[in-house]
């Protein structure tokens, strides 16, 4: 169980440090014209902010996991598995 917790959280730190770089090259990206890129970076931030919003509701957490664990589309890009 010890092992699960550690990779989790150790994922979990991965992926957001990579959503944090990607969101410092959101006015690069606009700067090129590379609009598209910049969109999925602030859905991505969107997608974030409606998956901590759940964490506000009474038993948000186990919707929240549910939601994550089940749909692929409304987890940010950094923590998408390519095999699900």
């Amino acid at each position: 169980m010890i092992h699960k917790i550690k990779r989790f959280t150790k994922k979990l730190s991965k992926g957001l440090k990579q959503e944090l770089q990607e969101t410092k090259e959101i006015p690069k990206h606009i700067k090129n014209k590379e609009f598209k890129k910049a969109f999925e970076q602030i859905a991505d931030i969107g997608r974030m902010t409606f998956i901590s919003f759940l964490w506000i509701l009474p038993a948000g957490g186990i919707i929240s996991g549910f939601i994550v664990k089940f749909s692929q589309k409304i987890r940010p890009s950094a923590f998408r598995d390519e095999t699900d």
